[in-house]
């Protein structure tokens, strides 16, 4: 199962900045837009170096409410609701005054200014060695730089920088949200109503930005509805401006968030209305504008088509995507630590509004524009090598092994240095970062180990998990539950698969792993619900033998996993579930047929070969057993056909078994022979315990092996 990319988030990512503030966090973020670089680690100015932290103190940012920036007598100013440019009706700020001009005073605003650019540089020059070293002496000097530079600001600020202000605000929030989540929220709130009573438009977008970032770290079914709410907030007030650049962001997130909330079919088709929105109006325009937003758009597609189970779409999407990023990702519309802007308006805002830096500023052009931050472009082009692998997963083994392709070269990125090429940045970007490439590397991991199972290569899949695990370790307590248990669940299927039959119980009967409770079910994400389905279905495979002490449990397992397994929108788990009625389930031949059926159909709308194979096998022996006629080789063919093109030797051995039989009962000893020969070879090279010295034509139903 495939999981969606990530949602650029909206401005920069203060946690971590303040001292005492908990890190390294759970959540992978985006750092804080830099007013500046420069490549000393301090300011120029050697006197600004001590007493001037010690004449700046670390902020305390309150909030401050408009009308102590707006005078009473500035409310013939405000503009109008359809306008654009918020602040083009306001006083004009102070212009720049040269401190070094004879006779002219010293303009302390540019000054400050000037002053918490080199403080942020010097701390976001050494933001990677401290997130690497730190030592607790180096954490107290970035915080104390970055708290000097917020102090410059926030006396900045009391000059009525408007724009300013909102970035503080904005600031505020974040670091808010690091110790009291509710209380940002509610912070928000308050800022969003204020912002849209003065119709400064680009900042309501900012603002409710922000809000749907924060409300999905929450990730309770709560916040999921608020961040939709206020995506669909922002999409009617951007269209309703003519902002569409930012109506095909909110669109394609409100995609993305559908996607996240669940994967039932009728997400799936809301997020597939949202896109289709998003590319309603005009998407090739913006294109060449905000290639991330493209990308993002092939990447949430994609996962439609994924989580829908649809492989002939994701195949093409997959290739739709690839056929943009190519070309798309050698442009100059990418930046170092992945930020890029997101067009409000064209047209020349006054010289007195310019603003360089911040959440909103100005292009070279002229133009307002939304600062978001996602991805380096070497991040993305890894996370389409996942999204590759996944696509065509389900034909790894009969199509040159693409899938495993995909993933080793997306791993093969990601453990190359890009630290230099991202730049000077905060601390805490830089531990995200670090994260985000750890989180996404375990996917790469454990979608290659899924590619190794499925094609019995039980050895080099033992050997992979190995390494997810040591990957899984350097994430410690930041690594996704999901993501944890599925490790925990391929350890089950290699002690399976190889024989060790107690060992893969102990797991998949763990706690971790257990079938929900009705009260549980709903409060658990999918992906979880699906792996308890999953381990009680590998379960029933080992408990079905007459002789396991644990037989009893069958009928009850039975019973429960029924309405679970029936109403999952996953066809590869209904047809898996349909198989074992078929070999498990006493019933009559008319009902084992229907199974049969039932399960044949679903796997062949997943084009799940494996499953496909091992229906066809089983139906050969169970139907044809003895037989002597056109009807029973073909199946038998048929059946070793798809185990070959499957890669499963298991299955394959156990299809040259079925086949050699029935060539046997049809006159044609020789063939059987040769045939029965490769499934001797085949069965040979499998792991210890996994299979039992039997005679050739061993009947499937005595095989006492379940894989």
């Amino acid at each position: 199962m495939a999981y969606p990319p990530r949602a650029p988030y909206n401005g920069p990512d203060a946690r971590g900045q303040y001292p005492g503030s908990p890190y390294p966090q759970s959540t992978i973020q985006v750092q804080i837009p830099r007013l500046a670089t420069t490549p000393e680690y301090y300011p120029k100015d050697g006197a600004c170096q001590g007493p001037a932290i010690q004449s700046y103190p670390a902020v305390q940012p309150q909030y401050v409410h408009p009308q102590q920036i707006f005078p009473p007598q500035a409310a013939a100013f405000l503009p109008t609701s359809t306008s654009v440019n918020a602040n083009a009706h306001l006083p004009a700020q102070p212009t720049t005054q040269a401190s070094g001009s004879q006779g002219q005073p010293l303009d302390y605003q540019l000054l400050l200014l000037s002053l918490a650019e080199d403080y942020f540089a010097a701390a976001h020059g050494q933001g990677s060695m401290v997130a690497l070293a730190r030592m607790e002496v180096e954490m107290e000097r970035y915080y104390k730089l970055i708290a000097t530079g917020l102090g410059c600001l926030e006396a900045v600020l009391k000059h009525r920088f408007v724009d300013l202000k909102y970035n503080m605000q904005h600031l505020l929030a974040r670091v808010m949200f690091t110790t009291n989540p509710r209380a940002a929220l509610k912070f928000l709130d308050g800022v969003i109503q204020d912002v849209e009573a003065y119709k400064h438009v680009r900042w309501v977008y900012a603002f409710r930005f922000l809000r749907v970032s924060l409300s999905l770290d929450l990730s309770s079914h709560q916040d999921t509805l608020a961040a939709l709410t206020h995506l669909k907030l922002i999409a009617s007030v951007s269209r309703s401006h003519g902002h569409l650049a930012i109506f095909a962001t909110a669109s394609t997130l409100e995609a993305l968030n559908h996607l996240r909330n669940s994967s039932s079919l009728e997400s799936i088709e809301q997020a597939q209305r949202a896109l289709a929105a998003a590319r309603s109006i005009q998407m090739n325009s913006l294109v060449t504008k905000v290639p991330q937003l493209a990308a993002l758009t092939y990447f949430v597609d994609l996962c439609c088509s994924l989580q829908n189970f649809d492989p002939t779409q994701a195949t093409l999407k997959m290739q739709n995507m690839q056929v943009f990023l190519d070309p798309a990702i050698d442009g100059s519309h990418w930046t170092r630590d992945g930020s890029f802007p997101v067009p409000i308006n064209q047209g020349e805002p006054p010289q007195a509004n310019r603003l360089s830096e911040g959440i909103v500023r100005t292009d070279t052009e002229g133009s307002w524009v939304l600062e978001f931050s996602w991805l380096p472009k070497e991040d993305i082009y890894a996370l389409a090598y996942l999204l590759s692998g996944a696509a065509v997963g389900h034909r790894n083994a009969s199509d040159g092994r693409k899938g495993e392709k995909f993933l080793k070269e997306g791993i093969r990125m990601l453990a190359e240095d890009h630290e230099l090429k991202t730049g000077p940045q905060a601390m805490n970007a830089a531990a995200s970062r670090q994260a985000w490439r750890g989180t996404l590397r375990c996917y790469m991991q454990l979608y290659l180990t899924f590619a190794l199972c499925a094609r019995t290569e039980w050895l080099a899949a033992r050997a992979q998990l190995s390494q997810l695990k040591e990957t899984l370790g350097d994430l410690s307590t930041m690594a996704p539950e999901p993501l944890v248990l599925l490790a925990q669940y391929l350890e089950g299927v290699i002690h399976q698969g190889t024989g060790d039959l107690t060992s893969a119980l102990s797991i998949f009967q763990s706690p971790a792993l257990a079938l929900p409770s009705a009260e549980t079910t709903a409060a658990r994400p999918q992906v979880i619900r699906d792996l308890t389905i999953l381990s009680a279905l590998n379960s029933i495979l080992i408990l079905r033998t007459p002789t396991h002490p644990k037989h009893h449990l069958l009928p009850a397992l039975l019973v429960t996993i029924e309405p679970l397994c029936l109403s999952n929108p996953s066809k590869s788990l209904q047809s898996a579930y349909y198989l074992i009625l078929a070999t498990t389930h006493p019933s009559g031949i008319v009902k084992t047929k229907q199974y049969l059926q039932s399960a044949l159909q679903a796997a062949k709308l997943t084009a799940n070969t494996q499953l496909t194979s091992i229906a066809l096998n089983f139906m050969s022996w169970k139907f044809f057993k003895g037989v002597v006629g056109e009807q029973a080789e073909k199946s038998a063919r048929a059946g070793l056909t798809l185990a070959k093109k499957g890669g499963d030797r298991l299955w394959w051995s156990v299809a040259d078994g079925v086949l050699g039989d029935t060539l046997e009962l049809q006159g044609k000893g020789a063939e059987a022979e040769g045939v029965r020969r490769e499934g001797r070879e085949i069965a040979g090279g499998l792991a210890g315990g996994l299979w039992r010295e039997v005679e050739v034509g061993v009947q499937l139903g005595e095989e006492e092996v379940c894989k």
